[in-house]
Order: C-alpha cells, then sequence, then structure tokens
C-alpha cells in the first residue's frame, strides 16, 4: 500500500493518461469487436465496453469521483449500457484513500466489496530529469517494431496473455500507428520474444502492453522495454509517463512492479476493482 497521501493532480492525471491510451487503442480495433468508450452522464467517468473481450480488465468504469456515493440513476445506466454489450460483470473503480470514503461506502452499502486480489497500481515517471540507466541483459536487444510486423506484435501479446489468438490482429494494430510505437525485445538469435507499446500523447506518454512469452521471461525483457519506451517518449518531448500493473497481495511482492520502480516509476496510488454482476445489480 502507499504510505503517503498522493496529490489529487496526480491521480487525476494519471486516469487522464489512461483513459487517452484506451481510446486511442479502442480506435485501433476492428470495427466487429465494437469497442465503446463513452463519458457516464453527469460525472467525469470514462465506460469502457469490449464485448470482443468479456472481462472486467476491459469492461470497467474509470475516474469515478471519490467524494459522493454514485446515484441509483447512475448506476442504472452504467449497468444497462454493459448489458447492452452482452457483458455480464464488469469493474468500478475506487482509490484506496480516505478521499474516496463515500464512493466506496455507496459500493459497500449494495454488498460490493474490492477484488483485492485485482488492485492496481498507478505510477507515474517525470521525465524532465534524468533516467536511471537501464542494466544491459546479455543476448538481448531492443529494436522498434516495423510496420508491417503487426501480426507478430499482436501474436507475442496474445500468447504471453493466455488470449484468442482472434485478438492478434487488435493487439498489433497499433504498429505504425499515430501516437504509438512499439518495441521488441529479441533474444540472441534476433527473434522477437518480448514485447510492448508507447502511446504518446502531447506531453503525455502511456506505457502498455508488456508482453514477454513463456519461455523468455525472467531474463530481463521488460526491464529493457522500459528502458527503450520512456527514452523515447523523453526523446519525443513528454513530460510526463504514466503506467498502471496489477498490486502484489499483501506480504508478496510483484516482478513487474519491482521493474517499473527500477525504471523510475513513482507510485501515485492504489485503485481497488470492486467486480460488479449483472445478473444480481439492483438498483
Amino acid at each position: 500500500m502507499p504510505q503517503h497521501i498522493p496529490e489529487p493532480a496526480d491521480l487525476e492525471l494519471s486516469d487522464l493518461i489512461e483513459v487517452n491510451a484506451r481510446l486511442a487503442l479502442f480506435a485501433a480495433a476492428p470495427a466487429d469487436f465494437a469497442c465503446l468508450a463513452v463519458q457516464v452522464p453527469g460525472t467525469a467517468a470514462t465506460l469502457m465496453r469490449v464485448p470482443a473481450m468479456p472481462t472486467p480488465a476491459m469492461n470497467r468504469v474509470v475516474g469515478l469521483a471519490g467524494g459522493s456515493a454514485l446515484t441509483d440513476q447512475t448506476l442504472a445506466w452504467i449497468r444497462q449500457t454493459f448489458a447492452d454489450g452482452g457483458i455480464g460483470e464488469f469493474w468500478l473503480h475506487a482509490w484506496d484513500l480516505p478521499a474516496d470514503a463515500a464512493l466506496q461506502a455507496g459500493y459497500a452499502a449494495r454488498g460490493w466489496q474490492p477484488d483485492e486480489q485485482a488492485a492496481w497500481v498507478k505510477l507515474l515517471c517525470d521525465l524532465d530529469g534524468p533516467l536511471p540507466a537501464p542494466r544491459p541483459h546479455l543476448g538481448l536487444k531492443v529494436r522498434q517494431a516495423h510496420a508491417d510486423e503487426t501480426l507478430l506484435s499482436g501474436d507475442i501479446v496474445c500468447r504471453s496473455f493466455g488470449m484468442a489468438p482472434a485478438l492478434a490482429p487488435w493487439m498489433g494494430a497499433v504498429v505504425g500507428r499515430p501516437g504509438w510505437q512499439v518495441y521488441f525485445a529479441c533474444d540472441a538469435n534476433g527473434v522477437p520474444v518480448a514485447s510492448a507499446a508507447l502511446f504518446i500523447d502531447g506531453p503525455h506518454a502511456w506505457l502498455g502492453m508488456g508482453a514477454t512469452l513463456p519461455e523468455a521471461r525472467q531474463q530481463g525483457c521488460q526491464q529493457m522495454l522500459l528502458a527503450a519506451r520512456l527514452a523515447a517518449a523523453k526523446a519525443a518531448g513528454c513530460t510526463v509517463a504514466g503506467i498502471e500493473t496489477e498490486a502484489p497481495p499483501a506480504g508478496e511482492t510483484r516482478h513487474s512492479l519491482n521493474n517499473i520502480r527500477r525504471a523510475g516509476f513513482r507510485e501515485v496510488g492504489w485503485r481497488f476493482n470492486y467486480r460488479c454482476q449483472v445478473s444480481d445489480f439492483t438498483v
């Protein structure tokens, strides 16, 4: 858990960077995937819906204000919007902070509890100063993906995360797309074994989609890809980069979070994910 009270501006910035990157990712999706990103009426929050990937991680609401519980009207709209897309369960977020106590209390009143195993850590990296020197890893080299390697990039993402092969065209579609850069970590034979994406949005950068094939894990691929993307973001004139990753259970650590911290990111907050079922959702 964070040991300090984050700045509200940092929390808002981290959500803004994440949402804008998701909007750009949705824009790259095939039309028949029916991706939807829409502002929740009466709020500044964004609802994201992906019928082709009916998991809460892809179907959620980001940016809900924590100062009050959600109204029945807002909850009804959220439920119906997910139901219209055939989504059976989704996440509502809340920061693990006193400022979000009212929002959390509203969830608790409906019997919803945070899924502790699926909390996310949100981090930012200030790019106006020097970045930590990347650690060299023998036998690995990083290069940017070429425009004709969209399917290769998508295949690495899908194989790494156990996603359906039908999703590979979308996961790789950001290669060469405006604002996007995708990088490969290649083995000693020059074969890509890991990939990761960078989205540049004016002064902001988002790092995500870090994927490593099972046979290449624990070799430093993502450490090198983090360093390469941060250097590229800095060279492009970005002043801050954002990233999110799964939080470790109490008393445990996660390799990905350690890599991100070593790369120069600072933690701004933990965001709990409240899993909601459409079938038993009453308002």
